[in-house]
């Protein structure tokens, strides 16, 4: 067994603590990160409060650490090569404090790791991930997200850790961090694909590793927005505001209780969250769903672009754009309704299944003439070129 190791869990473990192997390219650039803090600060802990099989500690030319796990295999595993005082079989998330690690108030603590976070496979959606127990101010249904919080809690002075880029990105889920984001700022971050992970989803995202600093302004969502995050074995950048997606332009959920229920031309798209679940999910359909967005003639063209990026968007590093909604230029989206509409009544069964008279509708409304359009192949390769245009390198 590995210092790196985690065999000795069962897959159900695996999927409920997060028990999958670090790269050591991932936890050497950590302490890449962390190391001018080694050296310039005193009385220093290094604490890994979700500990697995030691990666982070294991090995590391640090003077004074604390680990933790809630698998006592995983301990004892730590403890043979560790000094056992410092080794923790606990659940991390439970009665959070300094004290509970024999950590000093007056200590420079330095919280680093892999914790667990939720959606990294598929079995989370089929209910195998357990429950979060922890303290009631840490809870959230993500678990990375409440070891985040339980980093605020602790005091941390600095906290350098992976998980879901999404945590960030989204800013639905940049809210949740609520004291974390208010008392820390991000340094540093670095994107690599989900697929490093074994085990993992065949939906691959983007991971990072984060750097955090105790800050009294903390961070707000446009420093996030304008952070420039390294990427993984890549010379090029990414910055969130230098996309544009199809947030506030085009609608992702179904209708409120007060919307209109019925498609005035029989046709409802499906719900989608970001570029991952669009690719999976599926897209027009012919009868009211639950889980459908109406689709009426107006903004049909968003639906047919949509229908169009969700099969013709194949670019090497697709991973990176996983977490983000579609990604859309506006100007080219309303500047060619006519070519994406017919594109998609070209190609898509449910489009070609309409009737008549609602066809006929459609096609005067985009003042279309199929016969006197390119083909679907031309089409399709004026798409995937405008698509292209869209990765910024």
């Amino acid at each position: 067994m590995g210092m790196h190791d985690s065999s000795h869990l069962s897959k159900e473990s695996k999927v409920q603590m997060g028990g999958y192997y670090t790269d050591k390219r991932l936890v050497d650039k950590a302490y890449e990160y962390i190391r001018p803090y080694l050296k310039n600060e005193k009385n220093i802990i290094v604490c890994d409060s979700a500990g697995g099989c030691g990666a982070f500690i294991i090995g590391r030319d640090i003077s004074d650490y604390r680990i933790a796990d809630c698998d006592k295999t995983a301990c004892e595993f730590l403890e043979e090569r560790l000094d056992k005082n410092k080794v923790f079989h606990t659940n991390s998330l439970a009665g959070v404090e300094r004290k509970k690690y024999d950590i000093p108030n007056d200590a420079f603590l330095i919280m680093i790791g892999n914790p667990p976070y939720n959606d990294t496979t598929s079995e989370f959606r089929s209910g195998k991930k357990g429950k979060n127990i922890c303290d009631s101010d840490l809870f959230d249904r993500d678990l990375g997200i409440s070891f985040l919080k339980s980093y605020d809690k602790m005091s941390a002075d600095l906290v350098c850790i992976l998980h879901p880029l999404s945590y960030l990105i989204k800013e639905s889920n940049f809210k949740r961090l609520r004291g974390f984001r208010l008392n820390y700022r991000l340094i540093r971050g670095l994107i690599f694909p989900s697929s490093l992970f074994e085990e993992t989803g065949s939906a691959k995202f983007p991971i990072m590793i984060g750097l955090y600093e105790k800050h009294a302004s903390g961070m707000d969502f446009e420093h996030v927005k304008n952070m420039d995050f390294s990427i993984l074995d890549k010379e090029k950048k990414f910055r969130l505001s230098r996309h544009e997606t199809a947030d506030n332009i085009i609608r992702k959920y179904p209708p409120r209780k007060k919307d209109p229920k019925i498609s005035p031309i029989g046709l409802y798209y499906y719900t989608f969250r970001d570029l991952n679940s669009l690719r999976k999910n599926a897209s027009f359909m012919n009868k009211p769903h639950y889980n459908g967005i109406v689709v009426d003639i107006e903004n049909l063209y968003q639906y047919a672009y949509l229908y169009a990026f969700k099969t013709l968007f194949e670019p090497d590093d697709i991973w990176l754009y996983g977490n983000l909604s579609p990604l859309v230029n506006k100007e080219f989206l309303e500047n060619n309704k006519k070519e994406l509409v017919a594109y998609a009544v070209k190609t898509n069964k449910t489009l070609k299944g309409l009737d008549g008279k609602n066809m006929e509708k459609i096609m005067g409304y985009y003042d279309i003439d199929l016969g006197k359009m390119p083909s679907s192949d031309e089409l399709k390769d004026y798409l995937i070129k405008s698509f292209k245009s869209l990765i910024i390198n």
